[in-house]
């Protein structure tokens, strides 16, 4: 891994896939990711990066499951009244 120090920020080809964006905060969520990062130990950035994967995954798209298709694969149904016992 290449990595490459300018003005204090560091780069490498690790974040040349991620796109970078900007957001602005007021400072008391300021101090609170501060805070937050530190506690878990990682960057600001590496912090607001986990915790949007968290938030986003509710909107990824899930495959159907394979087994939904088995229910159309029947082609006879069951006589309903011995479910009822004899009634309906």
């Amino acid at each position: 891994m290449t990595v490459t120090v300018r003005n204090g920020n560091i780069t490498s080809m690790a974040l040349s896939r991620k796109k970078a964006t900007t957001i602005a905060l007021d400072p008391r969520h300021d101090r609170l990711l501060t805070r937050a990062a530190r506690e878990r130990g990682v960057s600001r950035s590496e912090f607001i990066r986990q915790q949007l994967a968290l938030v986003l995954e509710q909107y990824r798209r899930h495959p159907k499951p394979r087994s939904a298709g088995i229910i159309r694969a029947l082609t006879e149904r069951g006589d309903e009244r011995e479910l009822f016992g004899g009634r309906g």
